[in-house]
């Protein structure tokens, strides 16, 4: 901010003075001082404002965690090393160590797009291959980290995508990031270090995920646009980083949050992370444009428009600001909790398959039965098989501004579950053909050339020597 900048380069001015030597050892001193403290702050204002502050993460990670219930939340527990709410500083630690890891918390393409572009939510496009998201951005940083933790046979349930990801294979700031160094804890030793440093990093970007200015790169995400509430200035990204996450409503009570998840949870559910992710950009992309900057700027005659510098902030955008950062924060918890989950779905298919077991997917299980998920609903409590919560009775209006019944919510789950089936019977099918056809042939061809082996040999030499 201001008020700390100016006296910084004032003291640093006169340290850099040449005869600030004349001015008196105690002053100098004194002055030096100041100096040493004053870029101590600096430097920790450009930590802090590298991502959601440590209070938006903090308040996004307690969504999540208040919505993984009993043995999941232990599981993720274990795979992090960490509570999930004890990972809300863990993006300032990295950074401090590791700067050159910063790039990863916002979004690049080449080239960059701008709020004057049409349909700026449609993100179809986004894959990373240099143009649509850089490798080494917020987008790709995202699929590479789910990617970690994904079984192959597993992601076949799931539809193709209809526009490829391109996850990059190898993410190069990270090669100078050493693990041991983040992970000093003796308690925790050396074991599984990649998962939860994976982990942790997924946790983070989910988080950064949900602040919208972190898919502009216009003004430099916000860092160029000053505005002035209630007497202070700050940068927009600042504002948004640091001083609403700290002055936004109380949480709603974990019931509340518990129905709210359940009814966005199979709008989710049947589809890739890294799909979501590609259209949850789309839905911040939008919200930075039409909430945030176009309130600020300001038409002219001549046709050009500008922001005020500073641009003075009235009560009513800021209270429209806090709603839309509540809403968003709970939306990202929510989301978080929901990539928890898949996670830990992938887990336990792997380790089946390193055991030589199958196991269903989820929604290959009977879906529960309307009147089952009114009693799982009145006692807000109960998930549906494996890891997918029961959907919710009665009809709810969803953030997206479309209503979901139960009903509805059923039919999809249905609609899943018919297309698992069919894919089961054509897996059944394929299986069936190579049991009776190619192996009986296989068989039939060793057993041919184990009794006429020689004969066969000599018959091709004598051809090859006539």
């Amino acid at each position: 901010s201001s008020t700390l900048l100016i006296p910084c380069v004032c003291s640093l001015t006169l340290s850099l003075h040449p005869r600030a030597d004349a001015m008196g050892g105690r002053h100098v001193q004194r002055l030096s001082r100041w100096t040493f403290y004053c870029l101590l702050g600096l430097l920790q204002q450009c930590y802090d404002a590298s991502a959601w502050g440590e209070a938006g993460h903090e308040r996004l990670n307690r969504i999540a965690q208040s919505l993984l219930h009993g043995k999941h939340r232990d599981q993720i527990r274990t795979m992090m090393h960490a509570d999930v709410i004890d990972v809300a500083g863990w993006e300032k630690t990295l950074l401090a160590r590791y700067p050159e890891t910063e790039v990863l918390h916002w979004h690049h393409q080449m080239p960059e797009w701008s709020c004057g572009q049409k349909d700026v939510e449609k993100t179809e496009h986004i894959r990373c291959d240099g143009h649509g998201a850089e490798n080494g951005s917020l987008f790709c940083a995202l699929a590479f980290f789910f990617e970690h933790f994904a079984d192959d046979m597993l992601l076949k349930e799931y539809p193709a995508p209809k526009t490829p990801i391109d996850t990059p294979k190898k993410l190069d700031v990270l090669d100078k990031v050493k693990m041991d160094d983040l992970y000093q804890d003796g308690s925790q030793g050396k074991k599984n270090l990649k998962p939860a440093h994976y982990l942790r990093w997924l946790t983070t970007l989910i988080g950064d995920l949900h602040q919208p200015l972190h898919w502009l790169a216009e003004n430099k995400f916000g860092k160029d646009v000053t505005l002035l509430y209630k007497g202070e200035q700050y940068t927009l990204l600042s504002f948004w980083e640091d001083f609403l996450p700290k002055n936004l409503p109380e949480l709603p009570p974990s019931s509340q949050l518990d129905l709210e998840y359940k009814a966005q949870y199979h709008s989710w559910g049947h589809r890739l992370p890294p799909e979501l992710f590609r259209e949850w950009a789309g839905e911040m992309s939008a919200k930075v444009c039409a909430e945030v900057y176009a309130p600020m700027y300001v038409n002219h005659a001549d046709g050009s428009r500008n922001i005020a510098s500073p641009f003075n902030l009235t009560e009513e955008l800021f209270l429209k600001w806090q709603a839309m950062a509540s809403e968003i924060i709970q939306e990202g918890g929510e989301r978080l909790a929901l990539v928890y989950l898949d996670i830990i779905e992938h887990k336990r298919h792997k380790a089946a398959q390193e055991d030589g077991r199958g196991i269903l997917p989820p929604l290959l299980n009977s879906p529960p039965a309307l009147e089952m998920v009114d009693k799982t609903s009145k006692s807000g409590s109960g998930t549906a098989a494996g890891t997918i919560p029961a959907p919710m009775a009665g009809s709810k209006e969803t953030k997206g501004g479309s209503s979901q019944s139960a009903s509805a919510q059923l039919k999809l789950l249905h609609g899943l579950h018919r297309a698992r089936r069919r894919r089961a019977w054509r897996n059944l099918g394929v299986n069936s053909l190579i049991a009776a056809v190619w192996v009986p042939a296989l068989l039939f061809g060793l057993r041919a050339h184990s009794r006429l082996g020689h004969k066969m040999s000599a018959m091709f030499f004598k051809k090859d020597n006539s």
